[in-house]
């Protein structure tokens, strides 16, 4: 009899190690995280652009309330920033950490501090051509990635396009 519980236990054994060993084999393949996809690194990419446009426009309410050149300039400068600050809260719901369209990214680096004119009409000049190169960026993007992300994109891309005439009648107004 103390044979049988023996030879059970080496035949048990010998049935799991294959078990085992592929176990394995499936750790190491999980070990390395797979490079993110082409749509999560524009997505990546339109919202470090569209921190570092909050960033200037940030700065360029600071200069126009320091330099009291407020009023209607300062006004629209409030609103594209709350504009950009959604779009910014857009792009962010779609970037889960974790999740599986994230696998392999790493945490978004900040954007440098923009360095802005000191001049508020050339502040808002700067702004402008910031506005019109977001543009045209997210709309090359467009054609890159899924559908739902394609028309958030041309979405923000339309609306920087249109922050460009405000801009400039703002910038006019100085």
């Amino acid at each position: 009899m103390p044979a049988d519980p023996t030879r059970r236990a080496l035949v048990a054994a010998a049935a799991a190690f294959p078990l085992l060993a592929a176990g394995c084999r499936v750790t190491q393949a999980l070990g390395t995280a797979p490079q993110p996809g082409p749509d999560v690194a524009a997505l990546r990419a339109a919202i470090l652009a569209e921190e570092l446009m909050v960033a200037r426009y940030r700065a360029a309410v600071r200069l126009l309330d320091g330099g009291g050149g407020g009023g209607p300039a300062a006004d629209t400068l409030g609103t594209l920033l709350a504009e950009h600050s959604d779009h910014l809260g857009q792009l962010r719901a779609r970037l889960v950490p974790g999740s599986p369209l994230a696998a392999g990214s790493r945490p978004l680096p900040r954007p440098r501090p923009p360095v802005l004119p000191r001049v508020p009409r050339q502040a808002i000049g700067y702004l402008s051509r910031a506005e019109l190169t977001a543009s045209n960026r997210l709309l090359g993007q467009v054609m890159q990635v899924p559908p739902a992300l394609a028309q958030l994109l041309a979405s923000i891309a339309a609306s920087e396009a249109t922050h460009v005439p405000m801009l400039r009648r703002a910038g006019a107004g100085l």
